[in-house]
């Protein structure tokens, strides 16, 4: 039984379910409703090794990533054209100024705490963010930072619950891990708070 599983695991990371993966993850930071998190924790369901996880973390940031900076760089393209068309609209002016006032509160930190907590932002701060013309730099170091972590904190719940019954060194193990997991949370945190202090000099 057991080999049976490890086969269909095996043929789930071999077949097209990354691909799949990979264009959840892409299409994600545009907005569109596809569940991403549910297939995020699904992929930490089927890896059966440390490995595959691994694998599974690294192609869903780049296809995260890829589309954060997609989505970043087609509002920025249109700004000047969707502003000399749309700022004559209330609704639109009222959207600009909120973004504008947003990034001048917020910026850095409300981009990278939008990628891995669940607020439902992550997507209309992609295109603010084109829209305000917000340093792409500081951007892409946010946005980056927040998509790993996402990526890494959401595919390790499912990889660690994907059994009921544990071993107590299995759950010494995914205990460590999952400390690990804040610790360097919490140092992407001073890492940045750090950078962005320093752009600010």
């Amino acid at each position: 039984m057991e080999k049976a599983n490890n086969a269909g695991i095996s043929m789930a990371i071999a077949g097209n379910f990354p691909l799949f993966l990979f264009l959840i993850s892409l299409a994600s930071p545009f907005g569109i409703p596809l569940g991403e998190t549910f297939f995020i924790i699904s992929a930490g369901s089927i890896s059966d090794k440390f490995t595959d996880y691994t694998f599974f973390v690294i192609l869903i940031f780049f296809g995260l990533i890829i589309g954060d900076i997609t989505a970043y760089t087609l509002a920025s393209y249109f700004e000047i054209g969707f502003t000399k068309k749309l700022y004559k609209y209330d609704w639109y002016k009222k959207t600009y100024e909120l973004g504008e006032d947003f990034f001048n509160r917020y910026g850095a930190l409300g981009i990278f705490l939008t990628r891995f907590l669940q607020f439902g932002l992550g997507a209309l701060v992609n295109y603010l963010s084109g829209l305000s013309k917000y340093s792409f730099k500081k951007f892409l170091v946010c946005a980056a930072s927040g998509e790993f972590l996402y990526a890494a904190i959401y595919t390790y719940i499912g990889f660690i619950f994907k059994n009921a019954q544990v071993s107590s060194l299995n759950e010494i193990i995914d205990f460590s891990f999952s400390i690990i997991l804040i610790l360097a949370g919490l140092l992407t945190l001073f890492l940045l708070k750090k950078y962005l202090l320093s752009g600010r000099k």
